[in-house]
């Protein structure tokens, strides 16, 4: 399994504060581990969103979450906010 980040997913990350960064670098392994071990961790809240194929979002603290899509053996991380900031990007989409 490979992990592509997208330029929308750096630009954001790139911005936030340290604490904020290491939640999402956990949520991350986490799903690494998830797809290449077929380990489930307990925390790893994984959703797929209704009306897009592949899509999905991991919550992480703070009522914020990461979008993902997966294709094959490829996991995009595409972008992170609060509920609203992933609607509206995938309303462009």
């Amino acid at each position: 399994m490979k992990i592509n980040i997208k330029p929308s997913f750096e630009r954001i990350y790139k911005k936030l504060l340290h604490v904020e960064k290491t939640q999402i670098d956990e949520k991350i392994y986490e799903l690494f581990n998830y797809y290449n071990r077929d380990m489930l961790f307990a925390d790893l809240r994984m959703r797929k969103l209704s009306g897009k194929d592949n899509y999905f979002e991991i919550d992480t603290a703070s009522n914020r979450r990461i979008l993902i899509r997966k294709q094959k053996d490829i996991v995009e991380l595409i972008a992170y906010g609060n509920h609203d900031e992933i609607k509206r990007f995938l309303k462009q989409v």
